[in-house]
């Protein structure tokens, strides 16, 4: 700010050379970010020793390919349905109470796997996880987005995938190696334990950053841009408004959200589609052991987790666009190569790559949904998000179910890559995103509307004041 001035006939005057915004203290944001994406690690690390058995354990009660393909189905098929209600709730109640929440459900299912006697239990336990579980996505990325820069936000969602993929590098090589030594007893326990410990952490360490005045500030500002519109009275009226306001409540342009969503949808798709015959093609045909699978699964992890700590930036630095279609096709390469060789190196190899798309894919999809997204319903849009996520996650499944033992591995592998490769095309041809001048000039004006209005204030007040001083001195 610049020094006062005095003016006698209107007193002291400051004038403005900048605007202060509140929020998060950028040193505790960063804290806060990455003390969660620890939290994620750990608990990705839970999840990863006793992902690589699921197969084992389906095996064992004498099912195979199909029955794990419907326990894939189940928990996507509750996130479908749930995840853009979570999103919401996250809005309106808060991001801890969803992350804590899907914490803790986590730590039972992964009991209830560990305990359960038949497929149908452990179907039913894999879809409740579904259903309770899917406010972390949307909870997760609305906390980022609420403290974090906008200019720097791919780099922080990078964080929080880098703790993700972290887990991913511990837990499956250490599952299985707890597995072929002793069984199912250790790798559960040790995961059933880290969940726990993860649990305690995050209720700890993870604060409310969607907090009570912000809600209702933002409810506030909802109802007063209600009562300013139009008003017929009529049942249609009514039931426009309600369309309209859900449609405003959408990332726009719309056309970008479609496009962004279809990105989603194949990117699940295309992993979910080969997920049920990966482990059973792993072992049966490559003759992998579960510590080489989870070997395997760690390269990808890591991968990931060094891609999204180093690369994550990208999408900040030279655009969402051009980041997505060079990371669509990087992260193709694990279809490719588990369709061409069975050399365990060269696949290894493929995942490494594919890991490294996925680093620089999901950072800057995320930071496109959220660059486009009203500041209120930013966890409803990642809900949106994670259920057409979740609707890849449930269709794949179905379709492996459908075409089981009329289809090669390698054909289901050609199909996952084909759809990846013409994914990028898609955002190639299609893709339109707001630049950064669009932004600037919609916050212009919307800033200057404000300048416009408290302008008007003042000049009245200043009226009535120099009205009021005349009649004072004429009665003098």
């Amino acid at each position: 700010m610049n020094s006062p001035k005095n003016h006698t006939h209107m007193g002291k005057i400051m004038q403005a050379t900048r605007v202060s915004t509140s929020g998060t203290d950028p040193r505790r944001a960063r804290i806060v970010i990455v003390l969660l994406a620890i939290c994620m690690a750990m608990q990705m690390t839970s999840y990863g020793m006793i992902f690589p058995l699921f197969a084992r354990k389906i095996g064992d009660f004498g099912d195979s390919v199909a029955v794990l393909a419907t326990s894939v189905m189940a928990y996507s098929l509750a996130g479908v349905i749930a995840a853009p209600f979570m999103g919401t709730l996250a809005d309106r109640f808060g991001r801890r109470p969803l992350i804590l929440g899907s914490f803790a459900v986590f730590t039972a299912a992964f009991t209830g796997y560990y305990l359960a006697a038949t497929s149908l239990v452990f179907i039913v336990i894999r879809g409740l996880a579904g259903a309770l579980t899917a406010g972390l996505g949307p909870a997760t990325m609305g906390l980022v987005a609420d403290i974090a820069p906008e200019d720097e936000r791919a780099r922080w969602i990078g964080v929080i995938g880098g703790g993700t993929s972290a887990g991913f590098i511990i837990g499956p090589v250490v599952g299985g190696l707890l597995y072929d030594k002793w069984g199912y007893g250790p790798p559960f326990l040790a995961s059933i334990g880290m969940a726990l410990l993860t649990l305690l952490i995050t209720f700890f360490a993870t604060p409310e950053t969607h907090t009570r005045e912000k809600r209702r500030r933002e409810s506030l500002t909802q109802k007063r841009a209600a009562r300013l519109a139009p008003e017929t009275g009529t049942a249609t009226s009514t039931s426009l408004s309600a369309g309209v306001s859900f449609m405003a409540s959408l990332p726009h342009p719309l056309l970008a959200f479609g496009t962004l969503l279809f990105i989603n949808l194949n990117m699940i798709f295309a992993w979910f589609f080969i997920d049920p015959q990966l482990p059973f093609y792993v072992f049966d045909d490559l003759g992998w052991s579960t510590a080489q699978f989870g070997a395997a699964i760690s390269f990808y992890g890591w991968a990931t987790l060094i891609g999204s700590l180093t690369l994550s930036q990208s999408s900040d630095r030279f655009g969402r666009k051009p980041i997505l279609i060079i990371g669509l096709i990087l992260h193709s390469a694990q279809y490719v190569g588990l369709m061409l060789t069975n050399i365990y190196w060269v696949i290894i190899a493929a995942f490494i790559i594919a890991g490294l798309g996925e680093a620089l894919v999901n950072p800057a999809l995320s930071a496109a949904y959220l660059g486009i997204t009203p500041e209120e319903h930013r966890s409803r849009a990642m809900g949106i998000k994670g259920a057409v996520g979740s609707l890849g996650s449930l269709l794949a499944p179905a379709l492996v179910v459908v075409i089981v033992g009329t289809v090669p591995p390698q054909s289901v592998f050609l199909i996952s890559a084909a759809l990846i490769l013409s994914t990028a095309l898609l955002v190639f041809i299609a893709l339109r995103l707001p630049g950064r001048t669009d932004a600037a000039r919609d916050l212009t004006w919307e800033a200057s509307q404000e300048r416009v209005m408290a302008a008007r204030s003042v000049l009245h007040n200043v009226a009535v004041s120099a009205a009021t001083a005349r009649k004072l001195k004429s009665a003098a």
